[in-house]
This record gives C-alpha cells, structure tokens and sequence, in this order.
C-alpha cells in the first residue's frame, strides 16, 4: 500500500511544477507581447533575445520534467489545456474567433507531440529524458513560434496601409537629386516643360534603369527658370516614383501580413535553436541535481515484454 505522506508530497511537487511552467509562460507571452507591438521584428535586440532565450530554456526544462512523471493518462491533457487558455489570453488582444481558432489547433498539436514522448518515455526499459522528451520540446518550440507569428499576422494591419511608393522615393531621393542638377548644368532652357529622363542613362545609369523598371522615362512638367528647378524637378520625379511602385504593389498588399508572419516566424528559429542547444547541455546536470536533491527518484519495476520467435 503507497505511503499516504509520499503521495501527498508527489501531488505537491507535481503542482508546483505545472505553477512554474504557467509563471514561464506568462512571462514568455509577456516578452513576446513587447516584441509584437515593438514591430522591430528584424533588429536583434538584446531587450528581447537573452530573456526570450533564457525563457524558452526553462520552460524546457519544466515541460521535460513534466512530460517524463506523466502517471495517469489524464495527465497528458494538463500541459495542452494550459497552453491553450495562456494563448488564448496572448491572442486574444486583436481578434477573437481567429485568437480561438489559433488557439485550439496548436494546442492539439502540442498534446500530439505530448503523447509521443508520453509513449516514448513508457516504452524504453532504461529512463533516457533526451530521447524521450525530444517530440514535446520541439512541439513546444514550434507551438510558441506558431503562437507569435499569429500574433504578428493579426496585429499587422498598419503594413497593409504602408506608403512603400514613399519609402522607395526617399530611398532614391539622393542620387536622383544629383543627377538632376548635372543635367540641369548642362543646358537650361528659358521653360521647362518636359523632362526627358533618357539623358540620364548616360550620366547615371543606376538611376535610370530603377526607373526605367517602373516605366518612367519621361515626366511632364511646367517649372519656370526662376525657381529652383533641381529641388522641383527631384520632387516632381519622387512622386512619379511613389505613384508608380504604389500602383504596382498594390494588387500584392494582401500577402504583406501573412508574408511578415511567415518570416518572423523563420526568425524565431534562429532564438530556438540557441534555446534547444543550451537545453542540450544542461539538461543532464539538471536531472542529476534534481535526483541529488531528492526531487525525483528512479524506481524499478519488474515488466514483461513480447517477442515474436519462429
């Protein structure tokens, strides 16, 4: 008959464990939060990277541990249940049904990748945690990337209204403004009312097949010599450019915020694998310390196992 003490003292470690592993996530969807609304998506931030990364860490940790002392069968369900309503909460800042939808359906795949150590783990005869909790860190690291990049997808509305054709003049603002007053130095007629841009192949080529791209050679425009015809010419031709690209683009603005998640989702392997690698190598030490300690014990029990002979 078991110890009812040492039943008590199993239920109190096990609880303390899912306690810690919703403290991780609260702080995980709390780092990811910022990082969503920062929208700094392709700067390496230390603000974000060491606590994100330390994070995951831990909460590695905790999900092995936890994954490897399942019992009861019902148990499987705990992880997943909690992962679902922290995402939920996370998610749940834009659009709800989408929030849910997301919600739900990585949460499954968590328990999927749940029940594959769970299997894992009961069925080697020697206790070997790497193998065994493999499936459920990488379903978790995958759930997590899954999780943000939803966050990114929903919360992108402001890079469907970007100005790129803006963002494309001012980038070209410069040599364009260059090549214009060269051209202007040559020659200035008493009006301009036409500027040809092929006279700029010659003196800058780069500029001209940028905008021979966008099928600009040639801007009608009405300038009297007694202004400044290089910052008026620069601005007339910049906002041939924005038009241009921004009628270009424009078929193409309904792929920016899933293309934006797709790629901030590839990023964010780049976090988790310095996550999975530490968890590498500190895993071992941290299941000796804990045996140490007398957190977990290994105990043996008699089996039988099937074979089939001829």
């Amino acid at each position: 008959m078991e110890n009812p003490t040492k039943g008590i003292f199993s239920f109190v470690k096990k609880a303390s464990l899912y306690v810690v592993f919703i403290i991780e996530l609260i702080f995980l969807f709390r780092i990811s939060l910022d990082f969503v609304e920062s929208e700094k998506y392709f700067s390496l931030s230390k603000n974000f990277a060491i606590p994100y990364v330390l994070t995951l860490v831990f909460s590695l940790l905790t999900i092995s541990l936890i994954s490897i002392t399942i019992e009861r069968k019902w148990e499987i369900f705990l992880s997943p249940v909690i992962v679902f309503f922290s995402s939920f909460i996370f998610l749940n800042t834009s659009k709800s049904i989408e929030a849910l939808l997301g919600s739900i359906l990585f949460s499954l795949y968590f328990l999927y990748e749940q029940e594959k150590s769970d299997f894992l783990t009961k069925g080697f005869l020697k206790i070997n945690t790497r193998h065994s909790a493999r499936p459920v860190n990488k379903g978790f690291l995958l759930t997590i990337s899954a999780i943000i990049s939803l966050a990114v997808y929903l919360n992108s509305n402001k890079i469907q209204s970007l100005d790129i054709g803006k963002w494309a003049a001012d980038i070209a603002e410069k040599p364009i403004e260059e090549a214009v007053k060269k051209e202007a130095e040559k020659e200035v007629p008493e009006d301009i009312n036409n500027l040809n841009l092929q006279s700029l192949k010659q003196s800058n080529p780069q500029i001209f097949s940028v905008l021979n791209s966008f099928g600009i050679d040639e801007i009608p425009i009405n300038i009297p010599t007694s202004e400044n015809i290089s910052n008026n010419v620069t601005g007339t031709v910049k906002k041939a450019i924005s038009d241009r690209v921004n009628e270009t683009v424009e078929p193409y603005r309904k792929f920016f915020s899933p293309t934006l998640a797709l790629l901030v989702f590839g990023i964010l392997q780049m976090y988790h694998t310095i996550a999975y690698f530490i968890f590498s190598i500190i895993s071992a030490p941290f299941f000796f310390l804990l045996r140490k300690l007398k957190f977990i014990n290994i105990e043996k029990i008699p089996t039988e196992k099937e074979v089939i002979k001829l």
